[in-house]
Parts: structure tokens; sequence; C-alpha cells
């Protein structure tokens, strides 16, 4: 049987923000075939711009009046689908959302049907199954339930199951023959009292365990914030009258008022109780205590004198217009389900590895793919849509750590933090790939939870910082456990992993020779490092009349900034026109408990005022001085792969960089840069003078990087490389579906001799 139709209706008005994220997230469903209706008010910010970008792609509709069943009827009227579905402009869906919610229909007295919804948080269920009695008063099972839905949803039932505003769908013939929404509710009850109808007329209301919404609840003319509400007119009016309009068939007339008295009772406490802690004012409170009585009034003249405001069936039917199917990004059987786990993602400031993982994340989103990032977080959990990615940023809380391997505490409550979130995350959607750095081990819990396919992404590994930084060599020789442990862990990982993805042969090269392993080839993908093109719009920080050469990177001896510094004062001495810029966090300690800056500082003899120091930066700034230089210097002594590499590439900038680690498989030596030996301050600084002294050879090298980016380096081409290594290794490595999976160890214990590994 083909998929039944949907048309999805959102109503908006002056969220336009939100509407584009709800519109991205209705890009990601699964189901194959509905479309978009979207009934904007009278919105005075961006929505029509939104929409204008989805010109074509979405039905727009008009309702000149804040009446929201007046808007919902629109949005039905124009709809072509066998289903109209409605979702929030403050809420996007689940990618599989509409898919449980269809086969409900499969029941022919099914007329309505949603699932849960998640609050603003991302991780607790606002309902998941929702109930309203006949004066109106509804309450939400927080938990998948015994399913009561066939035993309330029976003609004149006092309570009725209902579906929540923001995640319900009806059968549109059904909802048109009974008028559609009654438009004297203007706000608050709407879908209680369709659905309250759609029972009484023989209908099955039905809450479903799935089809999952995440309702963000933001600011609106009702409220200011999730949990208190400002404006009570529209609430106390829909409240009174639906209690008229249903409850006199199941009450007496002084039990009704009695409720509805007591409902006062409850609104004003919390009024005042907001009034007290100051999140509404005394305005408010008198706003409220005049609302009860207008809005009493108002619905009491409605029940009385006016017919409700539902719709003629025929007006529904007097839209000719077909379906106009929303197009996804890609077919639920061709998208992978990918988590990333990483200590660093925007908008918090990111290193190396947590750029990688963003633009990852969001290059794997932007093809299509159902994308998880999970990430330490500030207060409360959540989950939220940013760029397409489902980001989750949890509280660390501790575990119990295990026996075998030795996993230091903080690490371990890091990681089986992130493990309890995939658990969930794969019970919802099973998971293909998650992929973890190999810095601090972070996928060990996942590795050792056995239901994962866990691959570790290559970066510069702990043994190698350990040889190259004294400060941490001196600790492994001070005995430190917590750093053995450490060295033992990463170990264990590469051992146990269920993929290795590398930026480059030389990491890889070096993980084998430093932890005296084999990885196996047939696991193993090799995927150069990619950055989206930011030069657009950038405007060079310059230094006018100079040959600026940019250093940007910790100033630690790992990153060669001692050998830069040794170059500057010769360098400064032979040509009266070079500066430098030093960008990058100047406060790390040297030897003797200094710093390099201070050091440099006190004995710079021809130097001074020629280096200019700059601290970290954020993006913007770090893109107007790569614009600004002429060369930039990369003196590590080890680099994985370097990404400063390629954003001096982006930007046709000439290299003079160390001749270690990946760093030869970014720089093509003598075309678009020139490599040194690491530490050689003689050859740094003959490199250095040699692209100084010619403005045409800067240019020559600064043309090939920018090819040599286009080509190989985009984020694009990385995107493309990491999904055709974990559709290779999905293949190669298969998951029971029992989650029995226990990966075998692709890795041999080796020996070496002379540096060789054997």
């Amino acid at each position: 049987m083909s998929p039944r139709s949907v048309s999805v209706v959102v109503n908006t008005y002056n969220r336009a923000d939100s509407l584009r994220l709800a519109l991205l997230g209705l890009e990601q469903l699964d189901y194959p075939i509905f479309e978009v209706v979207v009934v904007n008010g009278s919105s005075d910010d961006d929505t029509e711009e939104v929409l204008a970008q989805y010109a074509g792609r979405v039905k727009v509709a008009r309702c000149e009046h804040r009446n929201l069943s007046e808007s919902r009827n629109i949005g039905i009227r124009l709809s072509a689908g066998e289903i109209v579905a409605f979702i929030d402009d403050d809420a996007y869906p689940d990618p599989g959302w509409l898919d449980p919610i269809t086969v409900a229909y499969d029941d022919p007295e099914v007329a309505a049907a949603g699932g849960p919804v998640y609050n603003f948080t991302g991780m607790t269920i606002q309902a998941w199954s929702s109930y309203v009695d006949s004066l109106g008063n509804a309450w939400a099972k927080w938990s998948s339930a015994p399913d009561l839905t066939e035993l309330l949803s029976a003609p004149a039932s006092n309570v009725v199951p209902y579906t929540i505003g923001t995640n319900a769908s009806f059968r549109r013939a059904v909802l048109a023959g009974i008028g559609g929404f009654d438009e004297e509710i203007e706000y608050y009850l709407d879908e209680s009292d369709v659905c309250r109808r759609l029972i009484d007329s023989g209908y099955v209301v039905r809450t479903l365990d799935d089809g999952f919404v995440y309702h963000k609840f933001l600011p609106s003319s009702v409220r200011d914030r999730p949990d208190v509400v400002k404006d009570y007119y529209q609430v106390l009016k829909s409240k009174f009258y639906f209690a008229l309009k249903h409850g006199t068939r199941h009450k007496s007339f002084f039990e009704v008022c009695e409720d509805l008295a007591s409902f006062v009772q409850v609104a004003k406490h919390d009024v005042e109780r907001a009034v007290s802690i100051g999140l509404l004012s005394v305005d408010d409170q008198r706003k409220f205590e005049s609302d009860s009585h207008k809005a009493s009034n108002a619905a009491f003249e409605a029940f009385l004198y006016a017919k409700p405001r539902t719709r003629r069936p025929e007006w529904f039917g007097s839209n000719t217009e077909a379906l106009l199917p929303f197009p996804t990004r890609r077919p639920r059987h061709e998208k992978l389900h990918v988590c990333y786990l990483t200590q660093e993602y925007p908008p918090t400031r990111v290193n190396g590895i947590g750029r990688v993982v963003h633009l990852l994340a969001t290059g794997m989103a932007d093809a299509g793919h159902v994308v998880h990032v999970l990430t330490q977080g500030e207060g409360g959990p959540r989950v939220d849509l940013e760029e397409g990615v489902w980001v989750h940023r949890l509280a660390i809380v501790e575990h119990a750590p295990p026996s075998d391997p030795k996993v230091p505490s903080h690490l371990w409550d890091y990681s089986a933090t992130m493990c309890e979130e995939l658990r969930r995350i794969h019970a919802h959607r099973p998971i293909d790939v998650v992929q973890a750095p190999n810095w601090d081990s972070e996928g060990i819990a996942a590795e050792l939870d056995g239901r994962f396919r866990v691959v570790i992404g290559l970066y510069t590994p702990l043994k190698t910082l350990i040889r190259v930084d004294r400060l941490f060599a001196e600790t492994l020789e001070g005995d430190d456990p917590t750093l053995r442990d450490m060295v033992d862990l990463e170990r264990y990982a590469y051992e146990h992993a269920g993929g290795i993805l590398a930026c480059g042969p030389a990491v890889m090269g070096e993980v084998e020779t430093e932890y005296e392993i084999v990885l196996d080839r047939r696991f193993v993908g090799l995927v150069p490092h990619g950055l989206a093109d930011l030069t657009s719009g950038v405007k060079p920080a310059e230094r006018p009349g100079k040959v600026n050469v940019l250093f940007v990177g910790r100033l630690e001896a790992r990153k060669g900034i001692d050998t830069l510094l040794e170059c500057v004062n010769q360098l400064a001495q032979e040509f009266d026109n070079v500066v430098f810029t030093v960008v990058g966090d100047d406060s790390l300690p040297a030897a003797g408990g200094t710093t390099f800056r201070r050091a440099f500082e006190a004995s710079a003899k021809y130097a001074r005022g020629r280096v200019q120091f700059t601290g970290p930066v954020d993006d913007d700034l770090l893109r107007s001085f790569y614009a600004g230089c002429d060369i930039l210097v990369v003196p590590s002594r080890f680099e994985s792969f370097g990404l400063i590499l390629v954003e001096a590439m982006m930007f046709s900038k000439p290299v003079v960089a160390s001749a270690v680690g990946g760093i030869g498989e970014v720089v093509a030596d003598g075309e678009s840069g020139i490599l040194v030996p690491p530490g050689d301050v003689a050859e740094l600084s003959a490199a250095l003078a040699k692209l100084i002294r010619s403005a045409e050879l800067r240019r020559e090298m600064g043309s090939h990087g920018r090819k040599r980016y286009e080509e190989h380096f985009r984020s694009s081409v990385m995107v493309r490389g990491a999904e055709a290594f974990y559709r290779q290794l999905i293949r190669s490595r298969p998951i029971a579906s029992d989650s029995s999976f226990a990966p075998r160890s692709h890795m041999e214990k080796t020996t070496h001799t002379g540096g060789v590994v054997r």
C-alpha cells in the first residue's frame, strides 16, 4: 500500500528564526510524501524573507487575525493531504515523526493521532499522552503507559484523550466534516475541543508512543518564559467557553461554576507568586484581575448567544491546489545515523578537534544524514537542533569506573555520561557509527559497552605529545600515575576500536610507532581534514609597507614557538620591512617558570616593536589576520595534520613549516610552501628570508596553495570521504541486531628495531 499523503501545517507569527529551524527540521523527515503549509499571521519581522527562500517548496497562506483556530482552519483549507498534521513554529520534529503517526490511520475509526512531546530542554517530556475532562481541565502523562485510547474514546465520555497542538494530526475529511476548529477558541484548548467533538462523533483519538516533537516554548504575547503565563485573557476565555460548551453535559451548572472559580484561583496564585519573585509586574497582576471578569463575560455571551464559530465542510473543499511535495534531504534508506563525541563544540571556542567535528557534523547533516553531537554542557542537560545537527549538551555525572581497563575517574565520568546518552539515542533509532577522538580516550565507555561501532579519529597521540613537550615528559618521568593510565588507555582504545579514521598516513604511522601496534588497513579510513571557504567578505588586518609573518597556535614547545622567536632577532636585523604577528595563548609556562613571550621580550634586541602578540582571538579576527599576512610560519615539532596550513592556503598565503607529521601531506614543498627540519633555527630563518625577499615567489606559492585547497581540502571533500568510509565500515563490520557486537581487535603487538615497525 502506498503511503498516505500528509499536509504539515505550521501556523506562525513573528518567529522568523524559529520558523526557519522548524522548516529545516521538516527537511530531515524520513517520510516520503508530504507537503508543508505555512499560515503567516500579520508578522512584521523577517518571516516573509524566510518564506521567500522556500518559494515553490511550501504553500503559503495569510491569517489577518491573532486567532490560532482561524489560522489552523486556513491551513486545513489549503492542504491537499489525506492527513493534516500540525507542528508549532517554535518546535521541530524528530526525523521519524510522521511514520508512526500515519500508521495509526490504518484503523478506519482513528480520526486523530499524536505522539510524545519534549519540552524546551529537549530531554524532559512535556507530554507523552494528554487527557482533558469535559470542563477543560487537562493533564499529561510523562512516560509510556497502558493505552487508554479505546476506553476513553467513547461518545459523551467525561475524560477523553487529545493530541497536544504542536504534535497533532487529523484525518482531513473527518476534520472538515465537523467544521474544523472552533474559532471562538482563539488560543488554548483548541485541539482539546476538536478531539472531544471527534470522539462525540464516534471516532477514535489515538495517543502514540512514537512520533516525537521537540517543543522549545519560545516567548510570545502570552508568555515571556516557558514557566510563566503573562497574559491570561485568552486562556481564561477559552477555559470558560470550553467548560460551558462541554461541561454542562456531564456536570450541573453549579459544578461548572465551582470549577471555573477554582481555576481562576489557581491562576491567581501563580500570578501572585510570579509577581513576588519578580517574574511579573504589579500591572500584570492588575490586568489578570480585570481579564478574569472580561473573559468570563465574553465566554458566557459566546456560549449563550452565538453558535460555535466552525466552518462549513464545503468551505474546506473549495481549495483546488494539488499536493506540493516538500523535498527532503535524503530518503530514509540512504541515511546514515552518526554520533560524534567531542569536548568542544560551537558556539563555545573550539580548537582543532572541535573544528573538525563541527564541520564533519554539519557537513553530514547537510548531506541528509541524521547526525548527533554529544558534548559537555553547563546547567541541566538539553538537546537542540543546531545547523541541522542534534546537539546534546550533557551534565557530567559520576559513574563507578571499570576494573579493566584502568580509567582515570574524570575521564570515565565524562565517557560514561556520553555512553548513557548514546544508549538513549540508540534505543530510539539504531546508531550506525559513533566517532570519538583519541584525545582523552573519550569513546572508551562506548567501546566497552559493546553495542556500538566506534570509530576513533586520530589526532596527535598522547605519547607523541609527551615526546615533543618537555613539561609532559617531566610529568611522565615523575611517575605520574594518571598520565601513565591515560597512555595505556589510549592504546586500549586503539586495540578495541571498530574502525580508525586518520587524516593521513603520517598520523597513522605515528600511532603505530609510539604504541607499537599495527593498524589493520581494512578498517582504516584516510580522509584529510577540510575547511569551508571563509574568505568572502573578510577585511584584511594589514600592516602597510611591511612583510607580515603570521604565527597561529598556543605558545608552547610543541608548536615550535621557541624556534621561531630565535629567528626573529636575526630576521629583524636583516630586513627592516619584516614584522611578526603572533596569535594564540601566550600565558602557557615555559622553562624557568616564565612564558615564551616574557622571555623573548626580555631578550629582544632588534625586534622590539616588530612583534605583535595578540593572545587568543575570535574567528572573525583570526580570518582577518590570515587575509592580511604575507607568510604563515608553522615551526611545530609535531602536527598530525595542521588546520592552520589549510587556512593559509585558503587565503592564498605561502607557508614555511616543519617537515614533520602530517604537514608534508598538506603542504607541497617548493610549490605551496617551504618545509624545513623541526627545531632548526638556521633553516627556518633561511626559508623565511627567501620569501621575505620575493613578493613574486609569495604570490606563486600562495596561488598554488589556493588551488591545492580547492582540490583536496574543502570541507565537502572531507565529508564525502568520511561518508564513504562509514559505509565501507558498515558493510565490512556488521553489528548484530541484538546489540551483542563485540568488535574484533584490529591491532597486533609489534616490536621496534631502529624505529622501523615490523
